[in-house]
């Protein structure tokens, strides 16, 4: 798989950057752009204002723009995970959710209230630090993760 990185200088606009990237994946008729916003904080308004812009300039290159977003929630983070979930969908429109972080001893409680409040989807969760720790969301693992089945003894008898 052929993978191209496009980034600015420190200090670049991340509109202009995204511009740009979007514009080299469309000349050159890629098949996925990630656009990576990491380090936003939801509590600084200049960082979601240009989550905002971000979004704005993305549309002058297609009005469906962005086509999915997807928030990373930190798992041991708690209600602060819904506080973060609630701004940027209210800026951004979020479509998805990834939750790392849950392979110590936090359960990710915080994603089922997101999930209850804003009804946005989750599809990975992060169980370690290695690039096949992030596994797709399934809600039976899930559930057995926080609330395992006792076993019975004889059970198979």
């Amino acid at each position: 798989m052929d993978l191209e990185i496009i980034s600015g200088h420190h200090g670049a606009d991340s509109a202009a950057v995204a511009f740009d990237a979007y514009a080299s994946a469309t000349a050159k008729n890629t098949d996925l752009l990630l656009v990576d916003t990491a380090g936003r904080l939801h509590v600084k308004d200049n960082l979601m204002d240009e989550l905002t812009k971000l979004k704005r300039v993305l549309q002058k290159k297609s009005p469906s723009a962005p086509h999915h977003s997807w928030l990373v929630v930190d798992g041991s983070t708690g209600v602060n995970g819904l506080a973060q979930a609630k701004v940027f969908n209210e800026k951004f429109g979020l479509t998805g959710l990834v939750v790392t972080k849950l392979d110590g001893t936090s359960k990710g409680g915080a994603l089922v209230t997101i999930y209850r409040e804003l009804k946005i989807p989750i599809y990975y969760l992060g169980l370690g630090e290695q690039p096949d720790d992030l596994q797709p969301f399934s809600i039976s693992s899930y559930l057995d993760s926080i609330l395992p089945l006792p076993v019975q003894e004889n059970a198979l008898a």
